[in-house]
């Protein structure tokens, strides 16, 4: 009896080709679900952003030609316009894979997304709330207030535009493909 073979295949989904994504990610489906010796596929979601299939055959062989089909390998290269992604092989029954998310970035680029973020935000609460108010309000006051207003701003609005543009460079080392 064979060992069941599978993928697991990862993608960072990059900003604006959300729907593209989902549109590519049916059409593969559909062509894994055609070839000899499929068994399942399992896709989960991380929110809009990040997405991860498993794939499984009945055997390596079958998987192996699944993934040297031509039809694989035309719908591969167009969802590198979509996302990044990364390949996990899997045999057996049973494995344990590494699943990219937020907080795999590596720490630098998160922080320098971070301060990309705060900064100009930052700035613009100083010049707006601080500047203006520093003479006639207690400073702590102060403080607290635009704290308030700079913690707000950045976690509703900011840092989740500023992550979402800077997903293909943030997850770029996840991005290899090891297959």
């Amino acid at each position: 009896m064979s060992e069941i073979a599978g993928v697991v295949v990862s993608h960072i989904i990059r900003p604006a080709h959300e729907q593209a994504f989902v549109e590519w990610t049916k059409r593969m489906s559909d062509g894994v679900r055609a070839a000899s010796g499929f068994r399942s596929i399992i896709r989960l979601d991380q929110g809009p952003a990040i997405s991860h299939t498993v794939v499984q055959f009945d055997s390596q062989e079958q998987l192996d030609t699944w993934l040297g089909s031509d039809l694989f390998l035309l719908l591969r290269a167009e969802g590198v316009n979509y996302s990044l992604r990364t390949i996990q092989p899997q045999a057996g029954r049973t494995n344990a894979v590494s699943i990219p998310g937020a907080a795999s970035a590596p720490k630098w680029k998160q922080a320098a997304a971070t301060w990309l973020g705060v900064y100009p935000t930052l700035v613009a609460v100083n010049v707006v709330i601080v500047r203006p108010l520093a003479d006639s309000v207690n400073w702590l006051v102060l403080l607290t207030g635009s704290s308030m207003v700079l913690t707000t701003i950045l976690t509703w609005v900011i840092l989740p535009r500023v992550h979402r543009a800077l997903r293909p460079w943030m997850f770029a080392e996840a991005g290899k493909e090891s297959r």
